[in-house]
């Protein structure tokens, strides 16, 4: 292909993806106030607005008066548009979901694994529920499969390690490619998290988004004006392994005194062990339950917790200085305490004395942050690529 008709063909797609983006993020929206956000001409925005309308991604919605002239017509995201399948491995189970562009769940399940089981199984299980997911969509409208996993994934999709669940050099990708076709994305959960946070979550507007995962492990992901960032390798954003205590406990990377190993669920686990002197593993629902409770066991093990979690989040901050910080993963369903503990943290260690503050929240995707966001990863190749 000659060089100047890739270059037309590559601005034309960023054309698409700007529009769909400010579609996204300010609802039902007039040719005219898309060419002023984006500083392009409206000839170019009509031009890429008919091809998404082309497409079934957008639809127009009726018309709103502009002064003297024809009444403009408004445009929004055509929710019937298209479907994705979005995945989420997590240590022990899994979450698969069907949805629609504004993130509506059509089908959804659940699905757990034994952590002795071979990559391959747990691949197999989550194909065969996806599979039959893409049976109730019309085939033209199915927009491809994305699926997030705790742990560092190579640029071709391969799973590198994933210490959590004990996964390493697994070609997930591949096995996805031969059972669904294009597009598919293997993704990093927490990255996927930050993704679905920016897409379908409350940080639309965000220019710099942070996304922290708190499990099981501690993961992180950024978004910046609208782009993942990922690093040289694709561990751009691996916080939980930072070190934060010189010759702390030993984290399940191999190192000494990771954030992970400090504030993740496990940490809190172990913590509320010795503190309720027991030796029997304590679910997360019963520590959470009790620290509401006011018991003394519970309350000293997620205020050392959180002690940590602290430390690491307002390195995290001072480092990226983003806008926005959303906290996501089980521990985020302290809640309110949990934000405001954070919020303060973050805000009155800054290292850049009177920036701007930092929003934080907790997410409003739930437990299917990294699901919705596994999904979104494909929508601009489909956007891309989809005939009209």
């Amino acid at each position: 292909m000659p060089i100047s008709v890739a270059r037309h063909s590559l601005m034309r797609q960023m054309n698409d993806i700007a529009v769909l983006t400010v579609v996204r993020q300010n609802g039902p929206t007039s040719r005219r106030r898309i060419a002023e956000i984006l500083g392009l001409t409206k000839s170019t925005v009509t031009v890429a607005t008919q091809r998404l309308l082309q497409k079934h991604i957008l639809t127009e919605v009726g018309s709103v008066s502009a002064g003297p002239g024809h009444p403009e017509r408004l445009l929004d995201i055509n929710p019937t548009g298209g479907f994705i399948i979005g995945a989420a491995i997590d240590v022990g189970s899994y979450h698969v979901i069907l949805f629609d562009l504004q993130a509506r769940i059509i089908r959804q399940t659940i699905g757990y694994y034994d952590l002795s089981s071979p990559p391959e199984k747990v691949l197999e299980s989550i194909g065969q529920d996806a599979a039959a997911f893409r049976q109730d969509i019309d085939q033209g409208r199915y927009l491809g499969f994305g699926i997030s996993i705790p742990g560092i994934i190579s640029t071709g999709g391969d799973v590198i390690y994933a210490p959590n669940i004990r996964w390493t050099n697994v070609p997930m990708r591949d096995f996805f490619v031969r059972l669904f076709g294009e597009p598919v994305f293997i993704v990093n959960d927490a990255n996927a998290g930050a993704v679905g946070e920016y897409f379908f979550g409350e940080a639309q507007h965000s220019e710099l988004l942070l996304y922290l995962s708190l499990g099981m492990g501690i993961g992180g992901g950024a978004v910046v004006e609208g782009n993942l960032m990922q690093g040289a390798t694709g561990a751009g954003t691996e916080v939980g392994h930072m070190v934060i205590v010189e010759n702390g406990p030993l984290c399940r990377c191999g190192r000494h005194g990771c954030f992970e190993a400090m504030a993740s669920v496990r940490a809190l686990t172990e913590r509320a062990m010795r503190t309720a002197d027991v030796r029997q593993w304590i679910e997360l629902d019963h520590i959470l339950t009790s620290f509401a409770a006011g018991e003394d066991w519970a309350v000293r093990a997620v205020e050392e917790t959180l002690t940590y979690l602290k430390i690491g989040l307002v390195n995290v901050a001072n480092i990226y200085d983003p806008d926005t910080i959303i906290l996501g993963g089980p521990l985020s369903h302290l809640g309110e305490f949990l934000r405001h503990e954070i919020d303060e943290a973050v805000n009155a260690r800054g290292i850049a004395e009177g920036r701007r503050q930092i929003a934080v929240q907790i997410t409003s995707l739930g437990d299917l942050t990294s699901v919705f966001g596994a999904g979104a990863m494909v929508l601009h190749t489909a956007i891309e690529t989809r005939e009209a």
